[in-house]
């Protein structure tokens, strides 16, 4: 798999870039919206990015995207959420890239899933960090606001990707 999709360096550079701070932007805003949701739940808003750069761009640049995203929840966040939130992404990306490259599925089934998974990997690194497996008995909570939370993130997706797609189709044809 080629790794940049255009053909010029600087394009794909500064769309990558592009991407990522958007991703931390919405990671951002996020955490201040987060507040008024139960103790973990967290809409997902900064996976958009990273679904549409795995949708746009490539899996590659996705997956680096969303590690560039967990390095900035370490740094603005702490280490536990840094942890959380690499595990949580590894986990998600990990789902988005089957999908993506095995099925058929919809933006809306991806997210869902991806949104679960998600959830679990942290609630396994949360569970490592506490030394504890009581964690888990807060799944359903968890899967339920990441089912809300990925149908929501699947739903923005179908209407944010396409129009993107067509805008850098353009850019790969120069």
């Amino acid at each position: 798999m080629k790794i940049n999709p255009f053909n010029s360096t600087a394009r794909y550079v500064s769309l990558t870039g592009i991407m990522l701070g958007l991703a931390a932007a919405l990671s951002a805003f996020e955490s201040m919206a987060s507040a008024f949701l139960p103790a973990g739940v967290r809409i997902g808003l900064a996976n958009i990015a990273v679904f549409a750069a795995a949708v746009c761009i490539n899996l590659p640049t996705a997956f680096l995207i969303t590690l560039l995203k967990s390095a900035f929840v370490l740094l603005t966040r702490g280490v536990t959420a840094g942890i959380m939130s690499s595990c949580g992404g590894i986990v998600s990306f990990g789902i988005t890239a089957l999908l993506l490259s095995k099925t058929n599925a919809s933006y809306v089934m991806i997210s869902v899933l991806s949104a679960i998974g998600h959830m679990l990997g942290q609630l396994a690194a949360a569970s490592v960090l506490m030394g504890s497996v009581y964690t888990f008995y807060y799944a359903p909570v968890l899967l339920i606001a990441g089912t809300a939370s990925g149908f929501f993130t699947g739903i923005v997706s179908g209407r944010v990707i396409p129009p993107l797609e067509k805008s850098l189709a353009v850019y790969r044809r120069r």
